[in-house]
């Protein structure tokens, strides 16, 4: 028979994953602009029942986000491997990756767009599938599989245009982001005639390292 203070550990335990399970939804609704107040009502328990156990909504984004994380890391340093036997492949099915995970999970976007967030194993990961984008992008260009002019902060607008599309056809058109990136990797693939596009500006490439 259970003693007290081993239902009052499962009790706690049941909470926080009725927490981390409401999390998962909101987020993945709404983003991260949420408060914690909202998060406690979804999943049933009291604000001082999730304040006890995650003090910022940052907190919580890390729990939530940790694995998936670490399989977004995992894929970018798969995708930058494939792309030594087949780089446009590799990269066309990384973007596809990237645009998929961010219509499923406007989070997500939230997530990759500001990597200084978050815990240092969460950040970790995200400076591991930064490292790995600048691999594949520099493989693939080498190859000429994408157009010369082509920059990795190339990726971070892409990711900023979809995520915008993204929220704002989230109820009206949920799959824009589909036609969005036919286009884009139409764009990425082809050069066009002529001189190259602008290249990044220094204010550009500033917001994609610090977020």
């Amino acid at each position: 028979m259970p003693t007290g203070s081993q239902t009052l550990r499962a009790d706690a335990e049941r909470n926080r994953q009725a927490i981390i399970c409401a999390a998962e939804k909101v987020f993945a609704l709404e983003g991260t602009g949420v408060t914690l107040e909202h998060i406690a009502g979804e999943a049933g328990v009291g604000v001082g029942t999730i304040y006890r156990r995650f003090q910022t909504i940052g907190d919580l984004v890390a729990v939530v986000f940790e694995e998936k994380m670490m399989r977004y890391a995992e894929r970018t340093e798969q995708a930058a491997e494939r792309a030594r036997t087949a780089p446009w492949e590799a990269f066309r099915d990384y973007v596809w990756f990237i645009l998929e995970q961010q219509a499923n999970d406007i989070a997500f976007s939230d997530v990759i767009l500001s990597p200084r967030r978050g815990s240092e194993p969460f950040r970790q990961q995200t400076r591991r599938a930064l490292r790995a984008s600048v691999q594949l992008v520099e493989r693939v260009r080498q190859t000429g599989a994408i157009r010369p002019d082509f920059d990795h902060s190339d990726l971070y607008i892409l990711m900023q245009a979809n995520a915008g599309l993204v929220k704002g056809t989230q109820r009206s058109a949920p799959e824009s982001w589909k036609r969005f990136g036919d286009y884009m990797l139409q764009g990425f693939r082809r050069s066009a005639p002529g001189e190259g596009l602008t290249p990044p500006s220094t204010v550009l490439t500033r917001m994609q390292a610090t977020g």
